[in-house]
């Protein structure tokens, strides 16, 4: 057994492969032991640097998890093998800060990560989702839209940057051509039109292409409240407020704790005549939103 022991000792990649076992068989007190005895027999291994990385995230120690991804991104800068395990590591890093809504630790991992992979989409993206967490959506648009360069086929910035319209200024219209390029490639996904439309009403809240794009929408996923609740708001900006009225109504049906769509009712009832039907709408909007009146939500002109 001592000369087992002996002959691991002597050969670090035994170790090192001893301890990636263990650490894939969820044995982490096992895997932190061989790999810190690798780093001693071999500490210029980037390979035992990722490894141990991994294996202090598991065991929630993040300081010495830390440590050994900077030791192993510069053992290791110009090797692709260590930058995907580092691309891992700090992406997996950055998941459990966004559950404790810690969004600016996680930016300061996510832009080390990227100091070694710049062009990862994934740590692209989950930066541009820590400045959305962080409040600073003019460096989260800047992040989605790198996405969107680097892989244009990944869903998700697209999703976030339909929720950040109202701050896009200058970059509206990259996102539009974006969503216009989006929509078209992919005719069968109901969110690409919805956010086309929404993109649309944003620079033009008359646009004459919207309606369509969203009753496409509908047609694809009929169950989703926002096309209605945005064609609603746009046809009681042109005045057609029965129309609006259903359409607001059948929002509520599919998702009744939207509090901006009860608002949005309550004044097309007020448009129509209907000041009870108004009052009750406005009654559910203060109870969703804790408030005895309603405020205005963001206008749609």
């Amino acid at each position: 057994m001592l000369f087992v022991l002996l002959l691991l000792a002597a050969d670090p990649q035994a170790l090192l492969q001893q301890g990636l076992i263990a650490l894939q068989h969820g044995q982490l007190a096992e895997a932190r032991s061989t790999l810190e005895e690798a780093s001693r027999v071999d500490a210029a291994n980037p390979y035992v640097w990722t490894s141990l990385a991994q294996t202090y995230l598991r065991l929630g120690d993040s300081q010495k998890a830390e440590s050994s991804a900077v030791k192993a991104g510069k053992l290791g800068a110009a090797n692709p093998v260590v930058a995907h395990a580092l691309s891992l590591f700090y992406f997996e890093y950055a998941q459990q800060l966004f559950r404790k809504e810690d969004f600016t630790h996680a930016a300061d991992i996510l832009s080390t990560g990227l100091q070694a992979d710049p062009r990862n989409a994934q740590l692209v993206l989950a930066l541009g989702v820590a400045r959305y967490g962080q409040r600073r959506f003019e460096d989260a648009i800047a992040q989605f839209l790198q996405v969107i360069g680097i892989d244009p086929t990944i869903e998700q910035p697209y999703v976030f940057l339909g929720r950040v319209l109202d701050q896009a200024g200058p970059h509206l219209p990259e996102i539009t051509k974006d969503y216009e390029s989006w929509t078209e490639k992919n005719p069968q996904n109901a969110k690409a039109p919805l956010l086309l439309a929404k993109a649309l009403l944003a620079a033009d809240a008359h646009d004459p292409t919207a309606e369509d794009l969203l009753r496409r929408s509908m047609t694809l996923d009929p169950n989703n409240w926002e096309p209605h609740y945005e064609l609603g708001v746009l046809l009681a900006g042109k005045r057609e407020y029965r129309a609006a009225a259903e359409e607001l109504t059948r929002s509520i049906e599919l998702d009744p704790k939207q509090a901006v769509t009860h608002y949005h009712l309550a004044r097309v009832y007020d448009r129509l005549g209907e000041p009870e039907r108004a009052k009750a709408e406005r009654e559910i909007h203060g109870r969703l939103t804790g408030t005895a009146t309603a405020p205005a939500p963001p206008a749609h002109n």
